[in-house]
């Protein structure tokens, strides 16, 4: 059933597509309508305690009936002749371009067969992403509960939303990966049409598009359960909206697709909070030059329809405490604020994405730039006054400072060969007076810089940051593109995208925790195998565990946890044979108010026999 989703997508394309606009248009503003209904499906069904199989499907064929309503003879009739246009626009390609796009069509496909043949495994969603869909599952309800682990709560739920919908309708997680995969294809498509918004022609669409797919951290998480792709787009679409805007001035449709992108954006992931904020600014003072005082009337219907969209979850999280972000992340700001730290974290995040000699694979001729990065960060460090490692501006996740190396692994995968572009094109900015002709593609670059700075000031040094970092690569794409293309022969472009092309197989084939080949690939391990692929440690345990509690016929269960939160693996083992009610016993934390105590409650005096206790410490490695 979970083809019922998919369809009411398509359905919804098929009522805004027309001829006159690109198609893409129809596209993101199809995507951000399915979005909202999917929130709202999700809000008003849980509200009643009905976010369950049944009601899922219910809803979604009610939205299904309402477009095949919807749509007439005539709108059939239209796409027909939509098609056959497409295809002749694609048959007068340049041999080189088809080339292109159909690279990106292979590197898509394969790291879709990843998303739908792999195990989630992501040790973010071991913990949390993935827990928190079952609980949400099994209570028939998003409202938050008792647990151990508050991420499971506060964190900004929409793509887990989006998963739980079709782990519902599939009664599995086989396809939850396909929520970031389903982000990636269409940011692809979402930086091809920014670029013909920024001026770029066909050639440019397809170069910024190879830029995108070529991303190591973006294919890595492309098969995965985490959600920055899924911001991402999000974010891409407010971009979009942003545009047309500066173009065509203020109307009810912007607005609408203004509010809608920006709030599913953040309701996805805190970062879109500070990526999205400097195009605030931008259109806030669009408005001001423009509109003059008739600008609050819009900018408030924007930011109502924004609170609208994350009400729920604001509502659920001011319940519990007292705040409608929840629980700031301790460590995850910067203690301290100012120009020099602001230098500072501009440098640290950088050199994140540094070993550029290993990304082209140059290190049995040239020594890897680590080294001297570090050593050059250090001397920098001496004469701003400010410790490398200082615990106010380090995450408490990173104990010290350093300059991380090439990685296939979707936690610390950095894009360094990217990072070279981006530099690049504002360094040939600086010399080609002809691009600061196009106002638009100058205004896009300082507004993505600023949003850069602010992330950088704003948040501590981690390894894990270059994961944050993605949404800002992708934006970047439609610029590279259109800077190198309009500065030199096409042919050097065309290098550049094959280069990139041709470098991407190793996180596309070698992912860490996923790999499509080698040793212990996703076609030779086993699902159960792959869902502890970053803790192989606890899978012993929880096989044993299983085994207890199947043994004394538990249907019951209660979790304990001790210096751990790697639990998804065994709420899947626990219910291999047949469902059981699992819940976080004897919490002490915010959400110990929400244990239900009353004498029909089915965790109440729970015996040992029932109860499983986690506590990483006494794990056998």
């Amino acid at each position: 059933m979970i083809i019922l989703p998919i369809l009411s997508l398509v359905l919804i394309f098929a009522k805004l597509l027309t001829q006159k606009n690109d198609w893409r248009d129809s596209f993101f503003k199809a995507i951000v309508l399915w979005g909202l209904i999917l929130t709202i499906i999700t809000e008003l069904l849980s509200l009643f305690g009905l976010f369950q199989y049944f009601w899922v499907i219910a809803a979604w064929l009610l939205i299904d009936c309402l477009y095949v309503f919807l749509l007439t003879k005539s709108s059939l009739e239209k796409h027909t002749d939509n098609l056959k246009r497409w295809s002749k626009s694609l048959l007068g390609l340049s041999p080189m371009l088809i080339l292109l796009l159909t690279c990106i069509t292979i590197i898509v496909f394969l790291i879709g067969i990843n998303a739908i043949v792999a195990a989630p495994n992501h040790s973010d969603s071991m913990e949390y992403h993935l827990p928190r869909i079952y609980y949400w599952i099994q209570n028939n309800t998003v409202a938050h509960y008792p647990t151990y682990n508050l991420f499971h709560l506060y964190q900004n739920p929409w793509s887990e939303f989006a998963m739980a919908h079709f782990q519902i309708l599939n009664k599995s997680d086989r396809f939850v990966n396909t929520i970031q995969w389903g982000s990636m294809v269409m940011s692809i498509l979402g930086v091809s049409i920014l670029a013909k918004q920024l001026g770029g022609n066909i050639r440019d669409q397809i170069l910024a598009s190879v830029f995108a797919v070529t991303i190591p951290m973006g294919i890595l998480q492309a098969s995965g359960t985490n959600n920055d792709l899924v911001v991402t787009f999000w974010l891409i679409c407010f971009v979009y909206f942003t545009f047309l805007t500066l173009e065509n001035g203020i109307s009810k449709s912007n607005i609408l697709f203004l509010g809608c992108s920006l709030g599913l954006a953040i309701l996805t992931k805190g970062t879109a909070y500070i990526y999205a904020f400097p195009f605030c600014i931008w259109l806030l003072l669009w408005g001001i030059k423009n509109l003059k005082w008739q600008a609050i009337k819009p900018i408030v219907i924007i930011l109502l329809i924004v609170l609208a969209i994350n009400l729920g979850h604001y509502l659920r999280n001011y319940a519990l405490f007292d705040s409608v972000l929840g629980m700031a992340g301790t460590g995850e700001t910067n203690k301290e604020l100012g120009v020099l730290i602001s230098i500072s974290g501009i440098l640290k995040h950088l050199s994140l994405h540094a070993d550029i000699v290993r990304n082209l694979q140059l290190e049995k001729i040239i020594s890897p730039t680590t080294g001297l990065t570090s050593k050059v960060l250090e001397i920098i460090h001496g004469v701003l006054g400010i410790d490398l490692s200082d615990p106010a501006l380090t995450s408490p996740k990173a104990r010290r400072f350093y300059v991380p190396g090439l990685s296939t692994n979707e936690d610390v995968a950095g894009n360094p060969l990217h990072l070279l572009l981006i530099i690049g094109s504002f360094f040939v900015l600086t010399f080609n007076k002809k691009i600061w002709t196009n106002k638009l593609l100058i205004k896009y670059g300082i507004v993505l810089v600023l949003g850069f700075i602010l992330f950088a000031s704003l948040l501590t040094w981690s390894p894990y940051r270059c994961r944050l970092h993605l949404p800002l690569f992708i934006l970047f794409s439609p610029l590279v593109a259109i800077v190198f293309s309009k500065s030199f022969p096409k042919q050097v472009s065309y290098f550049l995208a094959i280069l990139v092309l041709f470098l991407s197989y190793k996180w596309v084939l070698f992912n860490s925790v996923r790999p499509l080949i080698g040793e212990n690939n996703i076609f030779q391990s086993s699902r159960v195998e792959q869902y502890f692929q970053t803790q192989p440690k606890y899978q012993q345990f929880y096989l044993d565990e299983v085994v207890r509690v199947e043994s004394n016929q538990c249907k019951n269960i209660g979790l304990t946890f001790k210096n751990s939160s790697f639990e998804y693996p065994l709420l899947v083992l626990l219910n291999e044979n047949d469902p059981k009610q699992i819940q976080h016993i004897n919490v002490e934390n915010e959400s110990q108010i929400l244990v239900k105590k009353d004498s029909n409650s089915n965790f109440q005096n729970l015996s040992n026999d029932c109860i499983i206790n986690i506590d990483r410490s006494q794990l056998k490695n």
